[in-house]
C-alpha cells in the first residue's frame, strides 16, 4: 500500500462478506462449562447451577447465563490454528492485509448481544458471522488502527436462532507502553437504583474468566505480552466484562429475570489490582425494563452498558 488511506479504501471490499464458514461448537452445552463460568465470575444465580431450584423456576431446568452466548463457538487458538487467508476466509484475509501493514494487535471494544431463546445443557450451538463494517485509521489510548465490526447469528441444532451479536474489535499498531494511574474511582452518576457492586480485579479473576470464556489472548493472562502490546498489565476481556454486567443485573433482578439484550462499550482497561465499581439505574420500565449500567475504576469509565430485561 502507498499510504494508510490506500489501505483504508482497500479493506472496504471485505464489508458484507461472510467472515468464514459457519462454526459449530465442538461440544454440546454442559453443566460443567456453565459452572466454571459462574465460579470464575462469581455469578451465584441458582438457575444456572442448582438443578432443584431451576426445576421450580420459570425455566423448568438449568439454563446457561445468557452472556455466555459468544463462548460456545469461540475458537480455542491453542488447539485450533487460525484459518489461512482465502476466498472462503474473508476475515483471515482482512487480518493478513492489516498485519502486513503493521496492524498486528487486537483488542475488543464493543459488544451487543440479543437473547432470543434460553440455551440449555444438551444444546449444540452453531454460528454464522458477517463482516459488517471497517472504519479507520483511528488513534486510541493503545495505538493506531482499524475498528472491525462483525455480526453473528447463534443457532441451536434444530435451526432455532437463540441469539445475535454485534461485536467490534480494534486491530492496531501498539503505542508506547502506558502506565496505570492510581487514586480513587470517580463518582458514578447520581440517582442509582441498583446497589453498587465493587469487584477487585485480581489476576486470578482476570485469568480464570478469560479461560472460562475460551479466550487465550495473551493480553488477559501474560503480563509480558500485554506490556509489549502497549498495556500496563493484563486486563479483563470483553466476554468477562459482559458476564460481570449480567451477574450484576441478575443479582438485582433475581433468578426469574429474562435477559433480552446487553449492549456495552468498553472504555479504559480493567487492569489487574484495580477495582471495578458497577452502578446501575432503571431508565425505563414497562412490559420490559431498560437499565443503564456504568462501570468505573481508578482510570475512569471502563464500561457503559444498556441492559434490557423482562422482570417476573
Amino acid at each position: 500500500m502507498n499510504s494508510v488511506l490506500d489501505l483504508a479504501g482497500s479493506v472496504q471490499r471485505f464489508v458484507g462478506r461472510p467472515a468464514g464458514p459457519p462454526r459449530t461448537a465442538p461440544f454440546s452445552v454442559d453443566r460443567s462449562a456453565i459452572a466454571n463460568w459462574c465460579a470464575a465470575l462469581g455469578d451465584a444465580l441458582p438457575v444456572y447451577t442448582d438443578e432443584a431450584f431451576a426445576a421450580r423456576s420459570r425455566w423448568g431446568g438449568i439454563i446457561a447465563p445468557p452472556t455466555m452466548l459468544q463462548t460456545w463457538t469461540f475458537p480455542d487458538r491453542r488447539t485450533t490454528p487460525a484459518p489461512e487467508p482465502g476466498p472462503d476466509e474473508a476475515e483471515a484475509e482482512l487480518l493478513a492485509e492489516l498485519r502486513a501493514q503493521g496492524y498486528d494487535r487486537t483488542v475488543a471494544t464493543d459488544s451487543e448481544q440479543t437473547y432470543l431463546d434460553a440455551v440449555r445443557p444438551g444444546d449444540l450451538i452453531g454460528s454464522r458471522t458477517t463482516i459488517a463494517g471497517i472504519t479507520g485509521p483511528k488513534r486510541t489510548w493503545i495505538g493506531e488502527g482499524f475498528f472491525v465490526t462483525l455480526e453473528t447469528e447463534y443457532v441451536r441444532q434444530d435451526g432455532t436462532v437463540v441469539g445475535t451479536q454485534r461485536f467490534r474489535s480494534f486491530r492496531y499498531r501498539a503505542a508506547e507502553q502506558r502506565t496505570a494511574k492510581s487514586g480513587p474511582a470517580p463518582a458514578v452518576v447520581g440517582g442509582s437504583e441498583l446497589p453498587v457492586l465493587e469487584i477487585p480485579m485480581t489476576p486470578t479473576l482476570i485469568v480464570a474468566s478469560s479461560v472460562a470464556s475460551g479466550d487465550f489472548n495473551g493480553l488477559h493472562h501474560d503480563r509480558d505480552f500485554a506490556q509489549a502490546a502497549g498495556a500496563a498489565d493484563i486486563f479483563l476481556n470483553i466476554l468477562s466484562t459482559n458476564g460481570l454486567v449480567g451477574r450484576y443485573v441478575g443479582e438485582w433482578a433475581g433468578p426469574d429475570v429474562r435477559f433480552l439484550r446487553v449492549a456495552l462499550r468498553l472504555g479504559v482497561p480493567n487492569y489487574a489490582y484495580d477495582t471495578l465499581r458497577l452502578a446501575g439505574v432503571v431508565e425505563r420500565q414497562g412490559a420490559t425494563t431498560t437499565l443503564r449500567v456504568d462501570g468505573t475504576n481508578s482510570l475512569g469509565s471502563c464500561v457503559t452498558a444498556t441492559v434490557e430485561v423482562e422482570l417476573p
